[in-house]
C-alpha cells in the first residue's frame, strides 16, 4: 500500500487526487506544522527539505515531487488512462504541462505566498509577491491560450495535468477574477472539480468546488 504524507491545502492535494481517481489504496499521514512553523522533527528523517507531499512506494523507499508523483502514479496504472503512453503523440504535450506547471506556477505561488523565503532583506517582500503575481497572471493567459475550448489540457483527453493543473489554479490569489478573465480556465477548473474522487479530496482541502 502507498502512503501519502500530506498537509492540509497544500501540494499534496494533487496526488491525494490522483490516488483517489485512480483507486489505488493508500495511506493518508497528515503532518502538521508545529506553532514555529516546522514541521515534526520526524518528518525530516522521511524529507530532509520539510516539503509535502512525500510518497513512500511499495517497496518502501520515498518519493517527493509533486509533479514527479503525478507523473509516476499515472504510468503505473496505465489502464486508467490518466496518462497518455509513451509513444503517444499527446505525450510532449502531457509532460510539457505538467512541468509548466510545477517550474513556473507552482514557483510564483511559492514567492506569492512565502516571499520572506526570496530574500535576506524582509522590506524585498512587498516587490516579491507583485512580481510573482505579474508571472502568475502571464502564466495564466498563456495557459488560457493553449487550452482553446478544452474542456481538458489534451483536449477531449482527461489526465493527471488536469488534476494538477486544477490545484494550482485554486490558490490564485483572486480566483473569481481569474475565472472572470479566463471563462475557459473556468470551464475546466469546474469539469476537473466536478468528478466525484475529486471532489471529496478537494473538500478535505478547502478547495472551492
Amino acid at each position: 500500500m502507498f502512503t501519502l504524507y500530506s498537509r492540509p491545502n497544500s501540494g499534496s492535494a494533487a496526488a491525494e487526487a490522483l490516488l483517489a481517481e485512480l483507486g489505488v489504496d493508500y495511506r493518508l499521514i497528515e503532518i502538521l506544522r508545529q506553532p514555529d512553523g516546522a514541521f515534526p522533527k520526524e518528518f525530516y528523517a522521511i524529507n530532509p527539505r520539510g516539503e509535502v507531499p512525500v510518497l513512500r512506494l511499495l517497496d518502501d523507499s520515498i518519493m517527493t515531487e509533486s509533479a514527479a508523483i503525478m507523473i509516476y502514479l499515472a504510468d503505473l496504472y496505465p489502464a486508467a488512462g490518466l496518462a497518455p503512453a509513451l509513444n503517444s503523440p499527446q505525450r510532449p504535450h502531457y509532460l510539457r504541462w505538467m512541468l509548466y506547471f510545477a517550474s513556473s506556477v507552482y514557483m510564483a505561488d511559492l514567492r506569492l505566498f512565502y516571499p520572506e523565503r526570496y530574500s535576506t532583506d524582509v522590506t524585498h517582500s512587498s516587490a516579491i509577491k507583485a512580481k510573482a503575481i505579474e508571472h502568475m497572471d502571464r502564466d495564466y493567459a498563456l495557459f488560457a491560450s493553449a487550452l482553446g475550448q478544452g474542456p481538458f489540457i489534451l483536449g477531449e483527453t482527461f489526465s493527471a495535468v488536469d488534476i494538477y493543473a486544477t490545484m494550482l489554479v485554486s490558490w490564485a490569489p483572486d480566483l473569481e477574477e481569474l475565472f472572470a478573465r479566463h471563462p475557459n480556465i473556468r470551464s475546466h477548473y469546474h469539469a476537473v472539480a466536478a468528478r466525484p474522487k475529486i471532489a471529496s479530496v478537494w473538500l478535505k482541502n478547502d478547495m472551492p468546488l
